[in-house]
């Protein structure tokens, strides 16, 4: 999300009331050791003493690392990646000295990672994906973090991690076994809403659109009715990119008003699991995208039109609807800094049928930290997950909630990336949030914010707007109007997250060229290049080349 800026504080008085209120009675006072502290059977302690959230080893335990790092990351005086202020804490407050085995820049990690569990050499904590993650369980390569995870995470900690309901732990399980720590995030934020030009809707004397036979008048209109008053036929109804999907010139939105939601495993009443882009939903929005790109609502050159350049055309006074995430302010304002007038205004995504639309969005876990099998302290893993919890969500937030690191050019950095294990923030907290950012506004109260963990920095910039019409916030002010949208209709049932987030084993080696034949045959279907019967012969050959196997997989008991 723009403009998010975590706080990392280190004062000796916070790092001390942490310590001693993480003090367990049986830990002997304020000595509070790891050694005192770690059950019998994750290693050789007595089990006279109960498991510290955020107890300290000592002596220090050195933990081997492996992690991707940017070459433009900048650091405060003195700093690096070997020693800065996430690694101190590290050290300080928990016992644990971080050193790294290797590191890699963040696109060549997962290539050097896949060579070092070829070869068998593994550090002690890594993060992974989803792919990577299914083969070192295969493989018996990873420690099993059940006992662990249930013994020493917090109470914030938990709340996290069950945030979505428990789908992203149960992601990083595998036969009973708690294998990773998921990186949780709020897929809230990636439902589709409907954007339109409102100041093309007042030129053309039409409506705001409320049902869906209103959205395609409006695209109609936007391509036959000149609404940028040029007197030249050079504008179109609806924006989409050669993608197809994500969260800008995306058709989701678009499929999701059909009750058709592309690259969705959605899981039926009876437990089964479908996936979504190979139901008849598709093929009835399929051929309705055929019929307004023949009757040129839609750019003839979409199929070879990136994001960029879509945002190109909007700036070209090109295209005047489109559906995206909240976030798609932020990809406006050139447009509307280089066209005086140009409004856009989100909708919630209307139905074919009258029945409520739900915004499909992909998995919670974007990610996994695991320990290798053996290592003697897997908790490690949870305590600095803990620790990132509270700097960012809790007791140490306090003071200066947004500040970050000064460099030496006195720019502002953003330390939080050099956090080993870190996660956003669930859904469960992104709406609470948002509610308490809206009462906020309101009642132009700040002080409503206080148990807001996200999205706080939103207040200033939307209310300034709301009261001066400041244009130098209207993107901040514009993405809180979809925030507003996403709560009153995507929320609860309405919102559908991907039923599942990890990888089977025909998945892995097969899911890119199906993946591929879908966009083709989409793209030839909207362009008219084939019949729309050609959606029954995809739906064929996608099971054929892997899809229905890697359906069994995922249904498998």
């Amino acid at each position: 999300m723009k403009g998010k800026r975590w706080a990392v504080l280190t004062s000796y008085g916070i790092v001390l009331s942490l310590l001693l209120s993480a003090c367990s009675p049986g830990t002997g006072g304020g000595s509070n050791t790891e050694e005192a502290s770690r059950p019998p059977d994750e290693g050789q302690h007595s089990q006279q003493y109960e498991a510290d959230p955020f107890g300290t080893y000592d002596p220090p335990v050195q933990l081997h690392i492996a992690r991707p790092v940017d070459q433009s990351w900048t650091y405060p005086g003195g700093d690096s990646i070997e020693d800065n202020i996430w690694y101190r804490e590290y050290r300080n407050l928990l016992g644990i000295e971080i050193i790294h085995d290797w590191t890699a820049l963040p696109g060549e990690y997962n290539r050097k990672l896949n060579v070092m569990i070829a070869l068998g050499s593994l550090p002690e904590m890594f993060s992974v994906s989803a792919a990577q993650l299914k083969g070192l369980a295969d493989a018996d390569q990873l420690e099993d973090l059940t006992k662990v995870y249930e013994r020493y995470a917090s109470d914030r900690t938990k709340k996290l991690q069950m945030g979505d309901g428990g789908a992203a732990l149960a992601s990083a399980t595998f036969n009973g076994k708690l294998l990773a720590i998921p990186i949780v995030n709020a897929p809230i934020y990636e439902a589709n809403l409907l954007w339109v030009r409102t100041d093309w809707l007042e030129r053309l004397g039409l409506p705001e659109p409320g049902t869906l036979e209103e959205v395609f008048a409006i695209a109609e209109a936007f391509a036959k009715e000149d609404p940028d008053g040029n007197n030249q036929a050079d504008t179109f109804g609806l924006a989409l990119n050669n993608y197809l999907y994500g969260g800008f010139a995306s058709l989701t939105g678009f499929f999701n008003a059909f009750h058709a939601y592309p690259q969705t495993w959605i899981k039926e009443g009876n437990g089964q699991v479908i996936y979504g882009s190979i139901q008849p939903e598709m093929k009835h929005a399929l051929g309705k995208l055929q019929e307004m790109y023949k009757t040129g609502q839609l750019d003839r050159e979409f199929g070879v039109k990136d994001s960029n350049q879509v945002m190109e055309d909007i700036t070209g006074n090109k295209l005047g609807m489109t559906f995206g995430a909240n976030w798609n302010p932020y990809v406006f304002l050139d447009a509307v800094r280089h066209n005086p007038g140009m409004e856009w205004k989100p909708f919630p995504v209307p139905s074919v049928d009258g029945m409520p639309a739900k915004a499909s969005v992909g998995f919670s876990a974007s990610g996994y930290v695991v320990v290798r099998k053996g290592f003697e302290h897997p908790e490690t893993v949870v305590k600095m997950l803990n620790l990132h919890e509270e700097v960012v969500h809790g007791a140490r937030r306090g003071e200066g909630e947004f500040i970050t690191m000064e460099g030496d050019g006195g720019e502002r950095i953003n330390t939080s990336r050099l956090s080993i294990v870190q996660s956003g923030v669930s859904n469960e907290d992104v709406a609470e949030s948002l509610s308490l950012l809206r009462e906020a506004i309101q009642n132009e109260d700040e002080s409503l914010l206080k148990d807001a963990l996200t999205e706080t920095d939103k207040y200033g910039p939307a209310l300034d707007y709301l009261n001066t019409g400041n244009m130098e916030n209207w993107d901040v002010a514009h993405q809180y109007f979809g925030f507003e949208i996403t709560m009153d209709h995507y929320s609860g049932d309405r919102l559908l997250m991907t039923a599942f987030g990890g990888q089977t084993p025909t998945m892995t080696e097969k899911w890119a060229m199906l993946d591929r034949l879908e966009k083709e045959t989409f793209t030839k279907i909207i362009m008219g290049a084939v019949s729309i019967d050609e959606f029954d012969s995809f739906v064929k050959e996608w099971n054929r080349l892997g899809g229905k196997a890697i359906l069994e997989e995922i249904n498998e008991p």
